[in-house]
């Protein structure tokens, strides 16, 4: 019976003592990867602040293991302009926060701010900040006034979404950057200074080639001279390319 009572006490003692190291672990734990800092990479569309604030509205936000967890294995909210957020630790109390932004195609005037659409033509981000490298795209009809961040701009040819990426790709691809984009009418019109580029359509990076050439020969036989270059019916197989001067 001793013998027995001994070994209960002792099962008691190590299960106690087991405990009493969880607790005691977890209240480390709870001090050592309690949040102290945030820091902020890759975020052009919100303020470091904004990106903080809305991490930090959720109670348990306090503890950077949470945070990971929630991020990276349990998806997160995040704001409407972004596509995920990457979270590490740079050290147990402090967050380095990666943002992923979903990548804007193009965006539209929409009264006092600006709204950005994506690739397929989704309202992803609406501010009143201009984003470097975005450009404007105008002569697109539509009505914004009940477009919802996530929802499609309503216009007639989804199309013109795919041509204004394949444009946007081929500028940056030949160095280009036009002081504006238009697709008034479902074509595509970039202007450089006072030059009105024709594209039509299809066909861009060929046509897009061109630009940087010619525009260097105009600006030598025909400087500061207002005027339209036609490359809408361009091909690589076709021979002198129009460019008509304006009035």
């Amino acid at each position: 019976m001793k013998k027995k009572k001994h070994k209960k006490r002792k099962a008691l003692r190590i299960v106690l003592s087991v405990f009493a190291f969880l607790i005691a672990s977890a209240a480390v734990a709870a001090l050592l990867f309690r949040t102290r800092g945030i820091e902020i990479e890759g975020s052009s569309y919100y303020s470091e602040n904004t990106i903080t604030t809305w991490i930090q509205n959720d109670k348990l936000a306090a503890n950077t293991l949470y945070v990971m967890i929630k991020y990276d294995l349990l998806d997160g909210d995040v704001p409407s302009g972004i596509e995920r957020f990457d979270i590490s630790l740079k050290n147990p109390w402090t967050l380095r926060v990666t943002v992923r932004e979903k990548e804007a195609a193009g965006y539209v005037n929409d009264g006092d701010a600006y709204l950005y659409f994506d690739s397929t033509g989704t309202a992803v981000l609406k501010t009143k900040k201009l984003v470097d490298g975005v450009p404007c795209i105008e002569g697109m009809e539509l009505d914004t006034t009940d477009v919802e961040l996530g929802e499609k701009l309503p216009v007639e040819d989804e199309g013109i979404f795919g041509d204004i990426v394949d444009v946007s790709e081929n500028l940056g691809k030949y160095g280009l950057a036009p002081d504006r984009l238009s697709c008034a009418g479902g074509e595509i019109r970039i202007y450089f200074g006072v030059v009105e580029v024709m594209l039509g359509n299809g066909g861009y990076e060929e046509k897009l080639r061109q630009v940087e050439p010619i525009l260097a020969k105009l600006n030598e036989l025909y400087p500061d001279t207002a005027g339209t270059l036609h490359l809408e019916n361009y091909t690589s197989d076709s021979g002198a390319i129009r460019f008509v001067p304006a009035g």
